[in-house]
């Protein structure tokens, strides 16, 4: 991972863990495990690991994969700053 990588992963973390600790109301877009693209809306209310992985709760009781997250609110995941976004808010 270079520099421009690892700074870009520390501040897509550092804003995640933020959210929670904030309980704020963010707009997340992530892919499900049969990747279709979604974007939600709602309050993030806890990280938590389950087997090896790495999830994100919110309050509507949907438990999203860190590793399929592309964005939150407007900070792309590391892993996902290559995708345009076309989605509107019309």
């Amino acid at each position: 991972m270079n520099v421009q990588e690892n700074r870009e992963q520390n501040t897509f973390e550092q804003y995640l863990k933020s959210s929670v600790h904030e309980k704020r109301y963010v707009k997340l877009q992530y892919f499900t495990a049969i990747r279709e693209f979604f974007t939600i809306t709602a309050v993030t209310t806890d990280i938590f690991e389950k087997g090896d992985a790495s999830f994100l709760a919110l309050n509507t009781g949907d438990e999203i994969p860190l590793d399929k997250i592309v964005k939150i609110d407007d900070v792309y995941s590391p892993e996902y700053a290559h995708i345009d976004d076309y989605t509107c808010d019309c």
